[in-house]
Parts: C-alpha cells; sequence; structure tokens
C-alpha cells in the first residue's frame, strides 16, 4: 500500500513505543565469515539474539527509524528494490539513523509467517540482515514453492548458517513468541497494514512511498533535532 508521510499524534507515537519495546541495542552481521555460525539451541538464547539482530545503526544516532514489515508484502518488497539500499547507505550506514525491523504478517499471506520465523532464526545465528536481503532479493521464487523452508534452509546455508541448527529452529518454531509479540504491538499500536515506518519517534510514512518522499520526512525530523540532512 502507498501513501503520505503524516505527522504523528498519540497513537503513533504508541506504534514506536510499542512496536519496539523489546528490542536492544545490537550490531549487522558480517556475512563473510568463513565458518556456518549455529543457532543457539536453547530457545531464549535464540530469542534475545533474533531480537538483537534485527537492530542495525550506531546505538548513538540521533534518530531510529522503525520499519514494521512482511516479506511477502508486495508494497514491502517495492520498499525494498526502490528504496530500502539507499536509506541504509545514506543515514544508518553513516551513523545518522538507528534501523529496527518489526514484523507484521498479512493474514492473507500464507508463506509470511515461515519467513520471518527464517529471518529470525538466522538472527539467532547473526545473520538476521542478510537473510532479510535474500528473502525480498528472491521473494518470486520462495512465494510460489510448495515447500517455502526447504528454500530457507537453502538460503541459511549459503550465508553461512549452520544447516541442522537452524533446521531445527524453524522445526520446532523457536521464534514464535518473538513473532507473537511484534504482531500484538502492531495491532494494540493501531498499525493495520505494511510496510509502515515511524521516523525519530515523531513522524509516520504509511506504504512504499517514494525515496525522495520518505528522504523528506527523515530529514525534516533531522532538522527538527539540530541535525543537517545527508
Amino acid at each position: 500500500m502507498t501513501g503520505r508521510p503524516r505527522p504523528v499524534r498519540t497513537i503513533a507515537v504508541t506504534i514506536a513505543a510499542a512496536a519496539v519495546l523489546a528490542v536492544r541495542p545490537g550490531c549487522a552481521q558480517n556475512a563473510a565469515q568463513a565458518e556456518a555460525l549455529p543457532v543457539p539451541s536453547q530457545q531464549s538464547v535464540i530469542l534475545e539474539r533474533a531480537d538483537r539482530a534485527r537492530v542495525k545503526g550506531d546505538p548513538e544516532a540521533p534518530i531510529r527509524i522503525v520499519e514494521i514489515s512482511d516479506f511477502e508484502c508486495r508494497f514491502c518488497g517495492q520498499f525494498y528494490e526502490d528504496s530500502y539500499r539507499a536509506i541504509d547507505s545514506l543515514y544508518v550506514q553513516t551513523g545518522i539513523a538507528r534501523y529496527v525491523w518489526i514484523s507484521f504478517p498479512n493474514s492473507t499471506h500464507p508463506r509470511a509467517w515461515p519467513a520471518i520465523e527464517a529471518a529470525f532464526c538466522a538472527g539467532a545465528a547473526g545473520r538476521f540482515w542478510d537473510m532479510h536481503d535474500v528473502l525480498f532479493d528472491r521473494r518470486g521464487e520462495w512465494v510460489e514453492a510448495s515447500d517455502p523452508n526447504s528454500l530457507f534452509r537453502a538460503y541459511a546455508s549459503e550465508i553461512g548458517i549452520e544447516a541442522q541448527s537452524f533446521a531445527a529452529c524453524l522445526r520446532n518454531d523457536q521464534t514464535a513468541p518473538l513473532q507473537v509479540r511484534d504482531y500484538e504491538s502492531a495491532i494494540t499500536a493501531g498499525v493495520t497494514s505494511t510496510p509502515f515506518f515511524i521516523v525519530g519517534d515523531s513522524v509516520a510514512v504509511r506504504g512504499a512511498v517514494p525515496l525522495e518522499t520518505f528522504r523528506s520526512a527523515i530529514d525534516s525530523v533531522l532538522v527538527l533535532r539540530g541535525h543537517g540532512p545527508p
């Protein structure tokens, strides 16, 4: 769904607070490591690591960008193709913004839940953003697959995750509590569609808006915080 940025009133502030309630500081993954990384076996460790892994950027960045998303959503895929890499390069990698990814699967998307599970299991092994990119880059492949989990296992091996522990994470639904928490937080906050963004806890952007529109929303928040745009 597309739309225009709008000022955030009470409901949007609630969205930002609820959606990132359990997110702790973390760092992006390095896909260049040679040794395959295992997914921990203990669920509490999986949940804690997955929660941290879906956050990237400088912890001291002046603003935070929260994306509420669904891997099967075509508008989320459109945002990824048209805007995500530029936002990451201009704002996250330069230390201007901290980026948080929150799951919110649409009930009409039967493969959204297992795709999110694959991303969070990958996150528990330190590869959330690598899996995030693969899932969007190859969305047309797994969305049409009769057994998407077999593809997710293949993707995990490709990005350096140990195969058996990743498969066990999927098989045992180890990340379900984190996914339920995300979903309930978004519903409680009034989110009804994806993608949905909170910029700087003060501006809501709904839909896969053009890059320049998204940048305008970010830059307006930066200016209000006393920072110039990149």
